[in-house]
């Protein structure tokens, strides 16, 4: 029998007259120079910082407005909610409720500046209808 190629015994393989031996064949295999390994696509990603400042350097202002409307929004939530008898426990449940919610709120930043990565492009789009809007939000006229 010569290398690469095996013996095929089953009863299935004689009933159509398949015995004796195959060879196995593979298909050439050439990295292309194009393509990047999965190590590389994810070394190419950059940190939540960098996209960050990215968003800051296309969007500037407007990316501020946002962000800190979600900062407001989360500090009057969770303080209302803490106001309103939802139970903390640490530190925060026996500060004060402006000081609660704002640990509350501190706590969630990672996710605040992800809502504003995800939120300010579509609405800077959707801003663009309403120039006097974009203008101010934006420092600058819509395109």
């Amino acid at each position: 029998m010569q290398p690469g190629s095996q013996r095929v015994d089953s009863l299935d393989a004689s009933k159509w007259g398949m015995v004796g031996t195959m060879e196995t064949v593979e298909p050439p295999v050439t990295p292309n120079p194009n393509e990047t390994s999965a190590s590389q696509a994810v070394a190419a990603k950059p940190s939540l910082k960098e996209r960050f400042k990215a968003l800051m350097v296309d969007y500037g202002r407007l990316a501020i407005w946002v962000y800190f409307a979600i900062f407001f929004a989360c500090w009057i939530g969770f303080s209302v909610a803490i106001r309103l008898g939802f139970q903390v426990e640490g530190a925060g449940g026996t500060s004060g409720t402006i000081v609660g919610g704002y640990l509350a709120t501190k706590l969630t930043q990672p996710v605040r500046i992800l809502g504003t990565l995800g939120l300010t492009p579509p609405l800077e789009r959707v801003l663009r209808v309403i120039p006097k809007v974009h203008r101010f939000l934006t420092g600058r006229t819509p395109s």
